[in-house]
């Protein structure tokens, strides 16, 4: 095992007079109990690799090693070679060896510490960082298109921020209750809760907070953050958590749809990208270590960890939460801590520190979701499809985003809800819990993007199964949707002949006791058009195991046998996972009645992520009260084109 281990990497840093450009290089695969045995056994190298991989935990069980040319490349795209090894240790994060710039002895043919990354220090960052704003600040015109946000006497701050820089030099932290119209730049914070609880402000610390908030008191990644606000030269920081009273609901209604105008008009967001554990964590990471193997002649080499760049959001936990979400494209400028460097991320460009010259691309739905410019006459109020798929690409990648509370799904996109009223809708548009109603028809015909269930069966009654609000809006499922561009719907059938908004999601969330109530309590909309009509048909003891754990093959096979159709003329996506094997609680009991609302086509041919052909897109529904005709959706469905023809007769439709 030992020769196995490291024969090839020793072999290679014996002939020099081999190394080329084209030089194949090493590479090996592991266990990690192998380079352990290996290490113990005597063989040097393999001590300084395990040492190299035990200076980031959590160990791996598996790990990959790579010995490649190094090479640098010219304006013209050619390659050359340096004349040394780019040697690495893949497991979680890539582990990467460099000769120390300590002047220690390295005999081993791997590089010098790259020259852009040797300043880790908080000047060093802060420079880098302060290098990025200006030039934004200089030359990005959407960036810099708000009416706020960039001056001193034009930005007007949030409700409460944080004073960490005072005038009079006194130096201590406090939280600053402003007078109303009050101006002045700030930073704001985006960061992830964690496990434990950060310091928050509630009824009783708010008045002490006033006054002094003490040092010891502030978790890690806070004072980091309030330092690097220092350093930038910035009076003011915003942190949530510190600045909304978190016990008082009234305050919180009061300051979420606020969110908007807080991470849009600061002067930059600094994110704590890296931070898993949450504001207990540090924004600065210790990834470089030296190390060291004694022996004749002893072995130094520096190793650094090195992560993902912020684009590739699943390396970076917070980058996976949905209140971050919306911070990020509502925020202009983002300064991201990650892992082992700093990203900038802003309306126009995006950086990383491990390359000055490089820019990463942006995320598309990124891109097109925050490049905006408001100020453009041409943009603001002006509706179009595009504007439409804007917010259809928004809300798909915000469901797929995760929340400690369920019942936030609806509040943590406010913010970006009320922006995009402001630049893309007419004036009478109005905002339905996360549907609109100039472009209603279509907003309804959202589905459910999961297919399989994951996980084991979980035996829960229908009133568990969704969120409290309207059920024809995406906000009451808890699974990720899909509005765009699947079923984009053309020439609609049905007509809309009165909406009831729901009350807002800040609402404290309640059960209506009576159908009535619920009109007032969830909203209503009103419909006219045609419909097929159904009959219930559960069986599941018929229903093979693969195909009841299966939510598409086990609501197909329910709509067929409730609508009396022919296997494969429909498509249809049940907003409700289906029943364990032994769950009674059906979602539409034997015998109901349910009726397929049609709402219109499906354009264009192959215009869908499934490819699937031309459909008739309708809203599955179940009836709650025949007295009021009220209704509930329990799904969307398409019948293949040429199935429908017209068919089926017109009624008047309550959804709530």
């Amino acid at each position: 095992m030992v020769q196995l281990l490291s024969d090839g990497f020793m072999k290679l840093v014996s002939s020099p007079e081999k190394w080329n450009g084209n030089h194949p290089g090493w590479q090996h695969h592991a266990v990690w109990d192998d380079l352990v045995t290996a290490a113990e056994s005597g063989c040097r190298p393999c001590k300084v690799f395990l040492e190299a991989a035990s200076c980031f935990p959590p160990q791996p069980y598996y790990i990959s090693f790579l010995c490649q040319p190094a090479k640098t490349w010219n304006q013209d795209g050619q390659s050359n070679f340096t004349g040394a090894f780019h040697l690495s240790i893949v497991s979680q994060n890539t582990i990467k060896f460099f000769k120390p710039d300590d002047g220690s002895q390295c005999d081993w043919p791997v590089p010098p510490l790259p020259l852009n990354k040797r300043d880790l220090s908080l000047d060093g960052k802060v420079t880098i960082a302060n290098t990025w704003l200006k030039t934004c600040r200089e030359s990005h015109f959407d960036c810099n298109s708000y009416p706020e946000g960039g001056d001193e006497d034009t930005t007007t701050l949030p409700k409460r921020v944080l004073e960490v820089s005072p005038p009079d030099g006194h130096g201590e932290l406090r939280l600053y209750e402003t007078p109303k119209g009050a101006k002045g730049r700030y930073i704001a914070l985006s960061h992830r809760w964690g496990q434990t609880q950060p310091l928050i402000t509630t009824k009783n610390t708010l008045d002490n907070w006033k006054q002094t908030i003490p040092w010891d008191a502030v978790p890690q990644a806070f004072r980091d953050a309030i330092i690097v606000t220092r350093k930038l030269g910035i009076r003011y920081l915003w942190i949530d958590s510190l600045c909304i009273v978190q016990d008082d609901h009234q305050d919180w209604s009061e300051q979420a749809p606020e969110m908007c105008s807080v991470y849009s008009n600061a002067l930059l967001t600094i994110s704590a990208t890296r931070c898993d554990e949450g504001c207990t964590d540090t924004l600065f990471a210790d990834f470089q270590h030296t190390v060291t193997v004694l022996g004749d002649p002893s072995i130094t080499v520096a190793v650094r960890a090195e992560g993902p760049h912020v684009s590739s959001s699943t390396h970076y936990p917070l980058l996976q939460r949905a209140w971050v979400f919306q911070e990020r494209l509502l925020s202009r400028r983002i300064l991201h801590f990650g892992f082992d460097e700093l990203n900038w991320e802003c309306m126009e460009k995006a950086w990383c520190e491990c390359d000055p010259s490089t820019v990463y691309a942006v995320l598309p739905h990124l891109k097109s979701s925050r490049s905006r410019n408001p100020t453009s006459k041409s943009s603001v109020n002006s509706p179009t499809p595009a504007h439409h798929e804007m917010w259809r690409r928004m809300i798909y990648w915000y469901t797929q985003q995760q929340l400690t509370f369920s019942n936030d799904r609806g509040p943590a996109i406010l913010g970006l809800a009320k922006e995009h009223m402001t630049l893309t809708r007419p004036k009478d548009s109005v905002y339905l819990s996360g549907l609109w109603s100039d472009s209603l028809t279509g907003d309804l015909a959202w589905e459910v993007a999961a297919v399989v269930v994951v996980g084991p069966p979980k035996s829960v009654g229908t009133a568990e199964l969704r969120l409290p609000g309207p059920t024809w809006s995406w906000a009451t499922v808890a699974d990720a949707i899909c509005m765009w561009p699947l079923h984009w719907v053309d020439s609609p059938t049905v007509k809309i002949l009165d909406i009831i908004p729901p009350p807002s999601f800040l609402a404290a969330p309640t059960e209506p006791s009576l159908a009535t109530d619920r009109i007032s309590s969830h909203g209503c909309i009103t419909l006219s058009g045609n419909v097929l009509k159904g009959t219930s048909a559960n069986n599941l003891s018929s229903i093979p195991p693969n195909v009841a754990r299966d939510r598409k093959r086990f609501y197909n096979a329910w709509f067929e046998a409730s609508f009396n159709a022919a296997a494969g003329t429909l498509n249809f996506a049940s907003d409700y996972p289906p029943p364990s094997l032994g769950d009674k609680s059906n979602i539409v009991p034997d015998g109901e009645t349910v009726l397929w609302l049609h709402l219109g086509t499906n354009p264009v041919e192959g215009s869908n992520p499934s490819n699937r052909p031309l459909e008739e897109i309708g809203l599955v529904l179940r009836c709650v009260d025949e007295r009021l005709e009220l209704y509930e959706r329990i799904g969307l469905a398409g019948l293949g084109k040429g199935k429908w023809d017209g068919q089926g007769q017109e009624v008047v439709v309550k959804l709530v």
